[in-house]
């Protein structure tokens, strides 16, 4: 697996916290496109089926830890 860059780590937490990509692209200060495409390489490094999938591994890697819906 290859190391995730923050932008990709902070995208994946706030995804899974219920962010959406027009959220994440807000807090990270990127456009929609490039929040997606964060989320897409998570996904593909972590190796990953879908987004989804990329913040289960991700937690249970201890590579991200949500806080909860909305936060």
């Amino acid at each position: 697996m290859r190391p995730l860059e923050t932008a990709e780590l902070e995208a994946l937490t706030l995804f899974a916290n219920g962010k959406s990509a027009d959220e994440i692209a807000a807090v990270l200060g990127v456009s929609k496109s490039m929040a997606m495409h964060y989320l897409r390489v998570a996904a593909r490094k972590l190796g990953a089926r879908n987004r989804v999938h990329a913040v289960a591994i991700a937690v249970r890697k201890g590579l991200i830890k949500p806080t909860g819906a909305g936060n």
